[in-house]
Formats: C-alpha cells, sequence, structure tokens
C-alpha cells in the first residue's frame, strides 16, 4: 500500500504512456520534448491515424481525453509498475534551455502568465520569472509543471532509464535497436508548433528585458541572450535537483 502511494505520487502530475504489448514505459514532463515523445509512442503503437481522426492531430489532447481514458488503463499501468514487469524511461532537458522555454511559454499562455501575476499584454522579464519562482521555494511544486521542476521526488524507484531531449534521435534508435521496435520518422515526429528553437534567432541582452508576444512578432531571442551570471546561478539553485538526478552540467547552457 505504501509502495502504491508513492508512485501514485509519481505518475499523477503527468500519466506515463503504456501500452499492454509494447515493451517499455515512457514517462514525460512539459516543455522537455514531450510533443516528440507522445508522438513516437502513438506511432509506434499505430495510433498516429487515431490521432489525426479524434483529436486533430493534436497527440496531447488525444492522450488525456481518449487514450488514457480506455477501460482500466490507470490500473494495468500502475500493475505494470509495481511489478517492474517492463523497463521504464523518461525524457528530460537541460534545465538552462528548459527554464527559457518554459518562460516563452508563460509570456505566450495567458494561463501560464497569471501565474506570475501579469498578463499577455504587460509581459514579463525572464528575471522576473526566475525570482518568482526562486521566491516560491519547494511551493513551486503547486504551479503547472509547464514552469515547475522536472524531477518528481521518488521517481528514481520506478525510473530506471533517461533519454535526454539533446541526444534523443540517437538514443531513439538505440531503443528502436533494443527493443525490435519500428525505425520511426523522426525528422516528421518532431515538427511541432509547440517549438520555438527555430525561431530564436536574436540575440542580444534579454535578461531583464520586458517581453510580450505582440513584442516580439514571433521572432525570439536565443537561449543564450537571457542569461548573465545572475540568472544562471537562479536556475542552478532553482532546478539544482534536475541538475543532479538528470547528470546535467551546472556551468553549460548548451
Amino acid at each position: 500500500m505504501f509502495e502504491e502511494k508513492r508512485l501514485e505520487n509519481v505518475i499523477s502530475p503527468y500519466t506515463p504512456l503504456y501500452a499492454k504489448d509494447f515493451p517499455i514505459i515512457l514517462f514525460w514532463i512539459p516543455k522537455s520534448g514531450c510533443t516528440i515523445l507522445n508522438r513516437w509512442f502513438f506511432f509506434q503503437n499505430g495510433l498516429l491515424n487515431d490521432v489525426e481522426e479524434k483529436s486533430a492531430g493534436d497527440v496531447h489532447s488525444y492522450r488525456h481525453f481518449v487514450f488514457t481514458k480506455t477501460k482500466n488503463y490507470q490500473q494495468a499501468l500502475t500493475k505494470a509498475l509495481l511489478d517492474r514487469r517492463k523497463d521504464t524511461y523518461k525524457l528530460v532537458r537541460n534545465p538552462f534551455r528548459r527554464a527559457v522555454s518554459s518562460f516563452l511559454a508563460t509570456i505566450c499562455s495567458p494561463r501560464l502568465i497569471c501565474l506570475f501575476h501579469r498578463d499577455i499584454h504587460s509581459g514579463l522579464s525572464f528575471r522576473q520569472f526566475l525570482y518568482h519562482l526562486h521566491d516560491l521555494g519547494s511551493e513551486i511544486d503547486s504551479l503547472d509543471r509547464h514552469v515547475g521542476y522536472q524531477y518528481i521526488e521518488g521517481e528514481e524507484e520506478f525510473v530506471e532509464n533517461y533519454i535526454y531531449l539533446e541526444q534523443i534521435c540517437s538514443q531513439i534508435r538505440e531503443v528502436e535497436n533494443m527493443y525490435r521496435l519500428l525505425k520511426s520518422p523522426l525528422s516528421q515526429l518532431s515538427k511541432s508548433s509547440h517549438y520555438l528553437s527555430d525561431l530564436m534567432t536574436k540575440k542580444g541582452k534579454f535578461t531583464n528585458t520586458v517581453l510580450t508576444m505582440s513584442s516580439l512578432n514571433w521572432v525570439f531571442p536565443t537561449y543564450e541572450s537571457f542569461y548573465n551570471l545572475e540568472t544562471k546561478e537562479l536556475v542552478q539553485e532553482i532546478f539544482k535537483k534536475d541538475f543532479e538526478i538528470y547528470g546535467y552540467d551546472i556551468k553549460h547552457i548548451k
């Protein structure tokens, strides 16, 4: 019973991807490449057409409202994890880059930016964003996970392997070979309106710049443009557990 309670804490924020005849269970968290992971999972299980038909191609809507709502999904997932019957993987991302991605998602989203007592018209700076998270301390867990930690307390009891977003293509190929899965069209699966990396071309110093979607006009600063010594140290402190658990270098943004 105690182990079940610990597991519930790990899987309740975002339900892992599980299928009876699929050899692995996939853990994920927002702003860490979850869209490509969801697409890859549904491709491997022959469900991409179903995603298109039932959710207009939106894998997150399909997963949440269709796939995980099937009969006994939660019970079967829980049992498989408690019985240690399948290998488990979690997709993770460099905390420096994820912090910027979370910030950009926040200034684009009325739902997220209100958590920082702002709106999409007044905007927010990256420095303000980080200090708000810093001042929350451990209460950051109460926020939407799009801006919170990647690490979930106790996950190391159930997650055996990590896939790093920075190496996702090579690691996914290794997983496909190891479990004799289909060779997926990764270049197609990785295309998404969620991804802003290709639009992040503006260089400069944007640490203290209050940004809004209208001011950016779909041309975003580079990851490095948001960092100085202060913001780098803030990210190191706020996301200390992510750096430690996933083994990322606290000195390097890339």
